[in-house]
């Protein structure tokens, strides 16, 4: 036999090939000049990444929190919380994760990380990437309409249980061309401004309606709400869990009473049940948030395709599906 000789190293055409034809080579570009950061991973946000790594687009991730402790708050499939490796030696999240990502796709040789506390990261930072994928319960309120506001376009994403709900900003001037049949592409459109995510997340419930939702918010949407006042007002900037279900409960059924809704809004008026589940990450539901979002955003870079509306809700428990749902913001009557 004669000596050993190492394969070819993959090229993109071997690698993407499937993609190509189905996107096109146009957008194959437009994601291989692409830049996704990702803020303070959770499972749901670790399943996007996964996606569009795969699919040639570069991550960066900003998540300077301690591993493994962070994984207590927010598990997920790429990191082991018992590694032997950080039981002596204390390291970031990003930093665990960077080895981990470049090991997905052999042509994307660089992982960028921040590892600096979130509240010290400028906004600067934010505004220089396409695309940023988020997480309220892992940002709070505050941070997140601020990280919002300096981004070009932000996705904000969270699955509680069998819910999950994603919040989209792709900003005033975002243009893109309709799918036609026999893959032709429409001409290029320019959307309507998208309701900024601080606005969305602002709009009172009794506003969040539809034709399919006349007498009130679609419930995930409801629950999210509730999850998101709980954390902005309890003090401790967390999300509800079993341990202050008695607190929760009384908080939000306080604030279900000024959205004008019934107790019985929300999990069939079981609200330690939901307090349970708001930071339980179920790894079905965040592979399908994750599909469906990863989508998205390939739309969104590739700007081929119509976007969704400004939120995204899967309830697993209800309709069975994920649901393009527009919220209006909080205008005045």
């Amino acid at each position: 036999m004669g000596p050993s000789t190492k394969p070819p190293a993959p090229t993109e055409s071997d690698v993407y090939d499937r993609q190509i034809r189905l996107w096109g080579a146009e957008a194959q570009g437009k994601m291989a000049n692409s830049k996704v950061l990702y803020v303070n991973v959770t499972g749901v946000s670790l399943e996007i990444l996964k996606n569009l790594v795969l699919a040639g687009v570069r991550a960066s991730i900003c998540d300077g929190r301690s591993y493994p402790e962070a994984l207590e708050a927010t598990p997920n499939s790429f990191l082991d919380p018992n590694d032997a490796s950080c039981q002596t030696t204390s390291i970031s999240v990003a930093k665990a994760l960077e080895p981990k990502v470049l090991e997905l796709n052999p042509l994307l040789d660089t992982c960028d990380i921040e590892e600096r506390p979130l509240a010290e990261v400028p906004d600067e930072y934010f505004a220089q990437f396409d695309i940023v994928i988020a997480s309220m319960q892992t940002l709070g309120e505050a941070q997140a309409k601020r990280i919002s506001a300096a981004a070009q376009k932000i996705y904000l994403v969270d699955c509680f249980g069998l819910q999950g709900v994603g919040v989209l900003d792709l900003g005033p001037d975002h243009e893109y061309r309709r799918e036609l049949p026999k893959g032709k592409l429409s001409d290029l459109k320019k959307l309507p401004a998208y309701v900024s995510l601080a606005n969305i997340i602002d709009t009172p419930l009794a506003k969040c309606t539809g034709r399919f939702f006349k007498n009130g918010p679609p419930a995930p949407w409801a629950l999210y709400q509730s999850y998101i006042h709980y954390q902005s007002t309890s003090g401790n900037g967390k999300w509800p869990t079993s341990d202050c279900a008695s607190d929760y409960g009384s908080t939000t059924r306080a604030w279900l009473s000024q959205q004008s809704l019934d107790e019985e809004y929300l999990g069939h008026g079981d609200l330690k049940q939901c307090a349970a589940i708001a930071t339980a990450q179920v790894s079905p539901v965040c592979a399908v948030m994750g599909g469906v979002v990863g989508n998205e955003v390939i739309k969104a870079i590739s700007g081929k395709g119509e976007p969704a509306h400004n939120t995204l809700l899967f309830d697993g428990l209800g309709t069975g599906g994920c649901l393009s749902f527009f919220v209006p913001g909080p205008k005045k009557d």
